[in-house]
């Protein structure tokens, strides 16, 4: 047997494994991005129907929420206190989502939905004092004001002085 042709069909074979091998671990890489994706848009979307089930479920809070974004002042202390921590609630479901987009893992694509619809919500009267009061969100706040102006979600706050939604123009008038 020549050892020649032995050595060149078990390089042969090595370069072949090695193939294989970098085939495979292609694969798992993209199932294991497309896994962590899925996840993390799992975790987004149950931070915020975790939030979003308190308040639908509380008509005292849905009207807490309300009267806070829309009227601020008329607020009692301890309304106050319960608004900013729901306000807390939403800035750190938007919080993660820019740290996400930040690093790369959330499209600019999404994250831009999810920056305008904040930004929307973030501009309601009650919630710009809870800007100025937080700093910590500092960035996201610069972020989302490079997405606002344009409403793509109707929050249903009904506006005190006109009676009507707040985006009534997209629905008509209560």
């Amino acid at each position: 047997m020549n050892w020649e042709a032995i050595s060149a069909v078990s390089e042969l074979v090595g370069v072949t494994a090695v193939m294989i091998t970098f085939i495979y671990l292609a694969v798992q890489i993209r199932q294991n991005t497309a896994a962590v994706a899925t996840s993390t848009y799992e975790s987004v979307m149950t931070g915020f129907n975790d939030i979003n089930i308190v308040v639908a479920s509380d008509p005292a809070l849905a009207s807490l929420l309300d009267r806070g974004c829309q009227n601020p002042t008329a607020l009692s202390t301890a309304d106050v206190v319960q608004f900013n921590f729901l306000l807390r609630c939403y800035a750190n479901q938007w919080w993660k989502l820019f740290k996400l987009h930040e690093r790369g893992s959330l499209p600019t694509t999404e994250w831009s939905i999810f920056a305008r619809e904040a930004a929307q919500f973030m501009n309601q009267p009650g919630c710009k004092p809870f800007r100025s009061q937080n700093a910590l969100f500092g960035d996201l706040y610069s972020e989302l004001d490079k997405h606002g102006g344009a409403e793509i979600s109707d929050f249903g706050f009904i506006n005190q002085a006109a009676g009507n939604s707040t985006t009534a123009s997209n629905r008509g008038s209560k």
